[in-house]
């Protein structure tokens, strides 16, 4: 109500009714642990179908049961398990990645240890925005589809990724996080700063100063020289360069310096401080404009975009390409620390920049063979075909050198004036990469099945990528490459197609390191299972029935005792398969009480003989576990949990015989050992046993039948988890009326639903929670205690039939 009403009214407020709705969890929530030909080790994966089983498994019997048995669970009316698959000793396969200078730089290594990791491939791009300062991963798997074809599946793309560990694409932390193929480790040394490199540059044959007044100077007052520069994290700043007092390059480049330094300090950010500079091209007469961090007060990257604002005339990033988006270079300090790309690649550099940009130019008188390649392509029956191509591109329209016309004017060689055309109609390096790969594309061979390549430009790079998905089909050092005019060594890079994560790793490529190869493991150890638990408490919410597939190393009579305190722990269920020892009602019947020791009795029942499936058009006998639990998921469906998992409706499927068969003499033996026997009926192969191992006639145990057992922990489950909002409310009366409403209305429920004995409630169950259950010592440690009590079904495990004849016709 509201404390202080302030006028005449009617007020109206809601308050809670108490009521809050107990929802009974599931009932057969399979988890079945065992080993298998693939799939994650040490991962618990949720299947609702068995193809999510094969998808993330395999059928394939050779790997061990496991696939049987869950195969059996879904055949028989399950529909949600988890599944874990185990080793002991499986490793991850690795591959470590070199840099284009062949130092190791990242280390891939499969999320899942077991040698399906090695089908895992990676290919790395640089095509980006930023082609030298980040890279792209791609990653697939090789997997085998039901026509017996090798395809690939899990495809992964990431782009944009640094190798700048203050980045938030950091390529360690960002595939380790997101990948679910591979982890990704740093191995490269520290990086350091980058530059900006003008890609167009200026003739100043005329002389310095003359050559570059027009473009950075106020000369007549008609240029205003404008661009936009960001440095490490700091950025976009306006630079204007109008003013800036030309003379010789040892002159100009510290007050270009100080121009971008005071820019920063009108801007709020001072202390930024670059270096500029005019390197010189050893192969002619041109320069370009660096900019670069200088490197003991300021650190990072530098990248470069248009000022313009009022057109061309007003910008300098455009005509000079300043920036990559302009056609520059743009180097990151971290480039070096990416791994190489894919193909074979050629990488512009401060050093080479001019000599490729001069190929074009001077090509005219020269002999037919400006590029030559010749590839030897690896065939599918594994020889090597010889394939190559010779390009002679034609020269650009114009060359891509600026010279200085008039004053105060910026043309090109042609004659076009630069302030007209956003690149001058020329776009420097890529310009002459984009013919020769265009050249490279447009190819015809005689054979064509010997030329499989595809060339693409990566902003300075031209990338020459095989063009079918052959996995051996690399780039070997027969791949011959030559020009004329010769490139400077090593300009171009060999690498591999696929990397491969593994073994074969080293032998596909000159850029990868010696991978480490993975392997399955041997058969778990019993540690092995203890260790899975562990997994499974940390990251399964719920599970009722657990299966262990009979693939350890050690006999899995030996692992179920810790299977089943674990069960107890999480109030689920443990379904046990019978020792392959046991040929007969009497061994079971004897032999059932070493299985005793160790186990809790009531959380866990065993079922005899074992079933006899169809597998690969052979009849293999194998444990009935896995198709009892999913018996359990249909009969729970059908008429709840409180119904035994037995009897003539609980015929088992996908099941062709039993191991053994029994008659009702030997059924007799084993039953009041708690020995659930299965049967073969004209109803068909049945569960004919609903025992717990603490259900032996001679322990009078209060949990005898599976169905009583599993009930209590439905009952116990859907309280704790229905609950768990009496948590630190006000302990006294109000809480306990709240808790006997809720908890009431859930067991009446059931009681509708026919789960308890009694023609009434009060018959079948009660709930108290007051002062009685709950005294003043309690609430004063925080305690409040509900009891819960029910009358369970007891299932109808004898059927006594008395028949008596009449006495007729006698008159008394």
């Amino acid at each position: 109500m509201p404390v202080s009403p302030t006028y005449p009214g009617v007020y109206v407020q809601e308050v809670p009714s108490g009521v809050r709705t107990i929802v009974g969890v599931s009932t057969a929530i399979g988890m079945f642990i065992g080993t298998s030909m693939k799939g994650p080790i040490g991962e618990p994966v949720r299947c609702t179908s068995y193809m999510d089983f094969t998808r993330s498994f395999s059928e394939n019997p050779a790997g061990g049961m496991l696939a049987e048995y869950v195969k059996l669970f879904f055949l028989n009316g399950g529909t949600d398990c988890y599944v874990m698959r185990i080793a002991n000793g499986a490793t991850q396969s690795t591959v470590v990645l070199q840099n284009e200078t062949g130092n190791p730089v990242l280390r891939l290594q499969a999320k899942d240890a077991g040698l399906a990791g090695e089908s895992i491939r990676a290919t790395v791009s640089y095509n980006g925005p930023q082609p030298e300062a980040t890279f792209n991963l791609d990653l697939f798997q090789w997997d085998i589809d039901s026509s017996g074809k090798r395809v690939r599946t899990k495809r992964e793309s990431w782009k944009r990724l640094s190798m700048d560990p203050n980045s938030p694409a950091y390529a360690q932390d960002f595939i380790t996080q997101n990948s679910k193929l591979v982890d990704a480790v740093d191995i490269g040394p520290a990086g350091g700063d980058g530059f900006s490199l003008s890609g167009r540059a200026v003739d100043d044959t005329p002389g310095f100063q003359a050559a570059w007044q027009a473009l950075l100077g106020n000369f007549a007052g008609t240029v205003t020289n404008r661009f936009q520069i960001t440095i490490g994290n700091n950025g976009p700043v306006m630079i204007d360069l109008s003013g800036i007092a030309v003379a010789t390059d040892v002159l100009t480049a510290p007050l270009i310096a100080t121009a971008i330094h005071n820019a920063f300090v009108a801007a709020g950010i001072p202390g930024i401080n670059v270096t500029v500079s005019f390197p010189l091209s050893a192969a002619s007469t041109t320069r370009r404009l660096k900019i670069a961090p200088d490197g003991v007060t300021t650190h990072g990257d530098v990248y470069i975009t248009t000022g313009s604002t009022l057109g061309n005339q007003k910008d300098l990033a455009v005509p000079l390409m300043l920036g990559t988006g302009q056609g520059g270079l743009e180097v990151s300090g971290n480039a070096d620390r990416r791994p190489a790309p894919s193909g074979i690649t050629f990488r512009a550099t401060e050093t080479n920049l001019n000599d490729l940009a001069d190929l074009v130019q001077v090509n005219l008188g020269i002999a037919p063979n400006f590029l030559s390649l010749e590839a030897f392509t690896r065939q599918p029956n594994g020889t090597f075909t010889p394939g190559g191509i010779q390009i002679n591109p034609q020269p650009p329209s114009t060359p891509n050198v600026v010279t200085v016309a008039a004053a105060g004017s910026r043309v090109f060689q042609d004659g076009t004036p630069a302030l007209t055309s956003p690149n001058g109609n020329s776009d420097g390096v890529r310009e002459k990469l984009a013919i020769l790969a265009q050249r490279i594309n447009s190819f015809v061979p005689v054979l064509p099945q010997v030329w499989k390549w595809k060339a693409e430009v990566w902003g300075s790079r031209l990338a020459i990528l095989p063009a079918d998905d052959l996995d051996d089909n690399f780039i070997s050092t027969a791949f011959a490459l030559s020009t004329n005019p010769a490139l400077p060594a090593g300009a171009f890079t060999n690498n591999v197609h696929y990397y491969s994560v593994g073994a074969s790793g080293a032998s596909i490529g000159l850029q990868t390191s010696a991978g480490a190869p993975a392997t399955d493991g041997t058969a778990p150890q019993a540690a092995d299972y203890d260790n899975a638990y562990n997994v499974i408490d940390k990251e399964v919410d719920l599970f009722n029935l657990m299966v262990l597939a009979p693939d350890a190393a050690v006999a899995i009579t030996l692992v179920y005792p810790n299977a089943s305190i674990f069960c107890q722990k999480r109030r689920a269920f443990l379904l046990m398969d019978p020792p392959a020892s046991w040929t007969s009602a009497q061994q079971a019947a004897t032999g059932v009480a070493a299985l005793h020791v160790g186990l809790v009795k009531d959380y866990s029942a065993i079922f005899f003989p074992r079933v006899t499936i169809s597998q690969a058009g052979l009849n293999v006998n194998t444990g009935p576990a896995g198709a009892i639990a999913g018996l359990c998921a249909r009969i729970d469906g059908t008429r709840g949990v409180w119904k035994a998992p037995a009897g003539t409706g609980a015929d088992l499927r996908g099941v062709v015989g039993l191991e053994y068969k029994l008659s009702d003499a030997e059924n007799g033996i084993t039953n009041p050992r708690a020995v659930n026997t299965l049967r073969i009926f004209p109803d068909g192969i049945v569960n004919w046993g609903g025992r717990t191992n603490d259900g032996d006639d001679d322990f009078a145990s209060e949990y005898k039948y599976i169905s009583i057992r599993r009930i209590a922990l439905y009952i116990e489950e859907s309280l704790y988890r229905g609950l768990k909002w009496v948590v630190f409310e006000p302990n006294d009366e109000p809480l306990w009326s709240q808790i006997r409403l809720n908890v009431g209305a859930f067991m009446h429920d059931l009681f509708r639903q026919g789960a308890f004995q009694g023609s009434t409630p009060r018959d079948a169950y009660f709930v108290k929670c007051d002062h009685e259950t709950t005294t003043q010592s309690d609430q004063n440690r925080g305690i409040v205690n509900i009891m819960v009590g029910f009358a369970p079904l007891k299932p109808a495990e004898f059927v006594i039939l008395y028949l008596q004849q009449m006495a007729g016709q006698i008159q008394v």
